[in-house]
Formats: C-alpha cells, sequence, structure tokens
C-alpha cells in the first residue's frame, strides 16, 4: 500500500510535457496572429474626473502704488477672484475686493524700491495670493495674477536718490571719523601739556631743542583749553536753568526763585539772592509760600 495519498492524482511527466506543449502552441498562434492583424487594444478603464469648480467673477485693474522713493511709483496690473460667502449688501462688491488687494499691497510696497520690481512681484504673490475672507462685507478675496512695473522716469530717479544716499553715507562715516580725531586731540593729547610735547615731537622729527621751546606755548594751550571746558559747562548749565524757569508757571516760578534766594544766601551769596526777583518781574516782594511739613 502506497504511503503517498496523492500519488495517484500528481501528473506523470508525460501529462507534464503535455501541458507544457499545449500552452506553448496557444502563445505561438497568439504571437503569429498579433504579427499579422496587430494587437487588439486593451479596453481602457474610463475614470470618473471630478466635476469642474464653479467659476469666480474677477476683476482685472491697473493701480499706482507708493514707494520708499517720494513721486517714484510702482505700477500693478492685477486680477483679483471675488466670491460672496453669505448674503452681502454692497452693490458692487467687486471694488471691495479691488480695494482691500489694492491697500495691501501698498502696505508691502512701502517700504520697497521700484528697481526691485520682480522681487516685490514674488512677495506680493506669496502674501496675497491666499483666499481672505473679509467679514464685514460677506466677501472672500483672492490675488490670482499681478504684473509689477514701472516708468523709466521712476527707475532713474530712485536710482539717483540710492546715489545720493551712499554719498551722504559715506561722507557722514568720513565726518564722524574726523571729529573723533579732533576730539582725541582736544581732550586727550592737548590737553596734557606732556601728552602734547609728545604728540609736537612725533610730528617734527623728534626736534628735542625745538620741544623746550614749544612746551611752554603747549602748556599755555593746555590752560585755554581747560578753560574754555569749564566755561563750556558752566554755559550749558546756565541755559538748561534758564529754559527751565520759562517753562514754569507763575506760582512754580517764583517758589524755585524763591528756594534759589535761601540757597545762594545759605551759601554766601547774598547779592545774588537780591537780583533773583528780576527774573520774576519782581516778584520777590510777594509773601512766601508756606512750606509743606
Amino acid at each position: 500500500m502506497p504511503t503517498d495519498p496523492w500519488s495517484e492524482v500528481k501528473p506523470t511527466v508525460r501529462g507534464k510535457m503535455g501541458g507544457w506543449w499545449s500552452r506553448f502552441l496557444r502563445r505561438r498562434q497568439q504571437a503569429e496572429h498579433d504579427w499579422i492583424y496587430g494587437k487588439e487594444p486593451g479596453v481602457a478603464v474610463q475614470l470618473r474626473q471630478p466635476p469642474p469648480a464653479p467659476k469666480r467673477p474677477t476683476v482685472v485693474f491697473t493701480a499706482v502704488l507708493p514707494s520708499a522713493v517720494p513721486h517714484a511709483e510702482f505700477t500693478a496690473t492685477c486680477t483679483v477672484a471675488w466670491e460672496a460667502i453669505g448674503e452681502t449688501t454692497h452693490s458692487k462688491p467687486e471694488s471691495i475686493a479691488r480695494s482691500d488687494i489694492e491697500r495691501r499691497a501698498a502696505a508691502i510696497l512701502t517700504g520697497g524700491r521700484v528697481t526691485q520690481c520682480e522681487q516685490f512681484q514674488h512677495k506680493l504673490e506669496a502674501e496675497l495670493g491666499y483666499v481672505t475672507k473679509l467679514e464685514d462685507a460677506r466677501i472672500a478675496v483672492q490675488l490670482v495674477e499681478i504684473e509689477l512695473t514701472c516708468a523709466d522716469e521712476a527707475k532713474a530717479a530712485t536710482e539717483l536718490f540710492e546715489e545720493l544716499q551712499r554719498r551722504r553715507l559715506v561722507r557722514g562715516w568720513d565726518r564722524d571719523l574726523k571729529l573723533d580725531e579732533l576730539r582725541h586731540l582736544k581732550d586727550d593729547i592737548l590737553s596734557d601739556p606732556a601728552m602734547a610735547t609728545v604728540w609736537w615731537l612725533q610730528n617734527n622729527d623728534n626736534q628735542v631743542d625745538q620741544a623746550v621751546e614749544m612746551s611752554a606755548k603747549l602748556r599755555k594751550l593746555a590752560e585755554i583749553m581747560t578753560e574754555s571746558d569749564e566755561r563750556s559747562t558752566t554755559d550749558t548749565v546756565a541755559s538748561l536753568v534758564d529754559r527751565f524757569v520759562d517753562r514754569l508757571p507763575d506760582g512754580a516760578r517764583w517758589r524755585l526763585l524763591s528756594n534759589l534766594a535761601d540757597v545762594f544766601s545759605h551759601y554766601g551769596s547774598p547779592d545774588l539772592a537780591n537780583e533773583l526777583p528780576q527774573l520774576d518781574g519782581g516778584g520777590r516782594d510777594r509773601p512766601r509760600p508756606a512750606h509743606s511739613e
């Protein structure tokens, strides 16, 4: 008794060869048919296309928009789509769509220059290309297309403005450098006789004999510089006090001058205290206000 239960149903070698030969003949006949008559076209599966999006109303307009340079404007040709998102009572919603896009584009372009048209066109497309809902007007707006250009005169004016700005910036740097050198010479060198003498020696081929003679003059120059600084500081303080007194109302001015008179008298200058009422139109004769405890 055989041990393999499937031995009776397994194909024999002859059966396997017969099956292979039959498949080979069918493929050969099909190949000859296709070579003579061509292949039959396969049945294409028709995919269901999504319904087309509803067409939104658009408005096309040209707007003149400001730039960072006065009287050098951008010219923008815009295509704006809009769509009602509810019941709107406005008679011309396309005007609202145009006004909104124009306002937002102007805010972006105010800091730009017409020599950067391409850069700012991409910026406008990026920022205004989203659908924006205007809740008050109950419409949605979107910038579909924009072309940003400028007149040749505006471009020339902007290039001239940029060149003048560069010159002004360079001159400012040069002026600041010279002022720093002069302040260093005044504050750090000429105000100190020893430093002034060393500076003179360095700039005069180390002529020691003449430096001895020049040191006296440089010492005198240092004294003048010091006196000038002190006088300048005193004048500045006096000017500040004078301006402060002028801004005070009458009552506050009288109290301030009265307190200053006491200070002058306390520090041994009653003559100056007697002159203070003249600054207040003779207000020294008024009764002194009581001091709050």
